[in-house]
């Protein structure tokens, strides 16, 4: 019982990760585009227009402070 939601929470932590890794990339390309707007077409992402209900900004602080907090408790676990 406890292992499996030791999982959960791994993998919780695993995926808000990958959606700030994702975010970090959607805006180096957002940037590259400006010079070179062919950037995009090769990316391999589809294209399409942002439909969030909160800001990039709010979700990737929120992410930060959700994978700060895990780094933190597996930070003094590793250390007793």
């Amino acid at each position: 019982m406890l292992g499996s939601r030791l999982v959960i929470v791994e993998r919780e932590g695993l995926q808000a990760q990958l959606v700030m890794y994702l975010d970090q990339i959607a805006a180096l390309l957002e940037m590259l585009a400006v010079c070179n707007p062919g950037i995009l077409v090769a990316c391999g992402f589809d294209l399409a227009k942002e439909r969030r209900g909160r800001s990039r900004a709010k979700a990737t602080a929120a992410t930060r402070a959700a994978m700060g907090a895990e780094s933190a408790d597996g930070d003094s676990a590793t250390e007793a």
